[in-house]
């Protein structure tokens, strides 16, 4: 019974992890014809989540459809959502049309495309001081709420030395000083450029050109507002393979982003380097064991032969010694008539 209990908890945390990271990825959208219906579009992405507002924009549609459709012509109106970040927003719905250049027709619908990030992804500036994932993303203090007064943070991401990162403002609101200058300000840094923002920001990518980011945060004891919140990105993606794709990878066919954020294609790794063919390890083992055996025969061999040398000249030197000592005779040779030969054994 309690074998069966782990298993179900087991498998009810992987389901909502598995939702987490599907809620994350996934790219929703509230439209309504125009004029409205209603006058404000509900998002609800629940506790733990972040809203992200991806684009907001007019679109024209020949069929009638309240939504955006392949082909059909739009227009962006790069409106700043106070909401962005928070679990829950409320974003009004234009009451009339707006004109479309590119078609030349009178908008039918407005569209906001949005995403739930979980809080857990965004890391906060002056908590981390050092990036390595693939991608992410980073907000000040407190955020979507004030950040405070006098932080002075950093943070640095890093990825492989052959990709870029790639960073993107969704939301900004430092404190600034009109068109005099910056009185907060976040401060951006590669290998090759840098670059110092403040005031409101939104939906903005930043050109970037290096494996190596410096993100900072200043803010002084004056007064503070809502921060930012950065989503970064390392290009070309991480592979585990070596071949292309035989299929085309699909391409999703809902409205385009403000800034595209890329998909991740299997390409080859250009630090992959093809591995040496080698022997397999029996073999190895194999070899080394032969090649012992052959020593420690010969080995044997040549003690044999010096044993056998060794004990033939002790046999010699004892002969000899015999004759030179009389105390290396046996007693019988005592009693023995002293008229008998003596024989010298010499070395032969």
């Amino acid at each position: 019974m309690a074998d069966l209990q782990d298993y179900v908890f087991i498998t009810v945390a992987l389901i909502n992890v598995l939702i987490v990271f599907i809620e994350g990825s996934t790219i929703k959208s509230v439209n309504s014809c125009l004029p409205p219906a209603q006058n404000t579009f509900n998002i609800q992405c629940g506790r733990g989540f972040m809203v992200r507002i991806t684009k907001s924009f007019y679109g024209y549609n020949s069929r009638g459809q309240c939504g955006y459709q392949l082909g059909d012509c739009i227009y962006e109106d790069h409106e700043r959502h106070s909401c962005v970040g928070q679990e829950s927003c409320t974003l009004p719905i234009p009451a009339s049309n707006d004109y479309i250049p590119e078609c030349q027709k009178d908008s039918s619908y407005y569209q906001i495309d949005y995403q739930c990030v979980p809080a857990a992804e965004s890391y906060n500036i002056c908590d981390t001081p050092l990036v390595t994932e693939q991608r992410g993303y980073i907000k000040t203090p407190n955020y979507p709420n004030n950040y405070g007064y006098n932080h002075h943070c950093i943070t640095n991401i890093r990825v492989e030395k052959y990709q870029t990162v790639k960073l993107h403002v969704i939301d900004m609101d430092l404190e600034s000083n009109g068109s005099y200058g910056c009185i907060d300000w976040m401060y951006a840094k590669d290998g090759r450029r840098s670059v110092t923002l403040c005031g409101r920001r939104w939906n903005e990518p930043l050109v970037m050109s290096s494996n190596e980011l410096l993100i900072q945060l200043n803010t002084n004891s004056i007064s503070n507002h809502k921060g930012f919140w950065l989503y970064f990105e390392a290009t070309p993606p991480i592979t585990t393979t070596t071949k292309e794709p035989t299929t085309p990878i699909q391409q999703k066919t809902s409205a385009p982003l403000h800034f595209k954020e890329p998909t991740i294609p299997i390409r080859v790794n250009p630090q992959y380097t093809e591995p040496e063919n080698k022997l397999p390890f029996a073999e190895i083992v194999g070899g080394v064991i032969g090649t012992l055996s052959l020593i420690l025969v010969i080995l044997l061999v040549l003690l044999a032969v010096k044993w056998y040398k060794e004990r033939r000249r002790r046999d010699n030197k004892n002969r000899f010694m015999e004759v030179q000592n009389p105390a290396y005779r046996n007693s019988t040779e005592f009693r023995q008539s002293r008229t008998e030969p003596c024989y010298n054994y010499m070395d032969v």
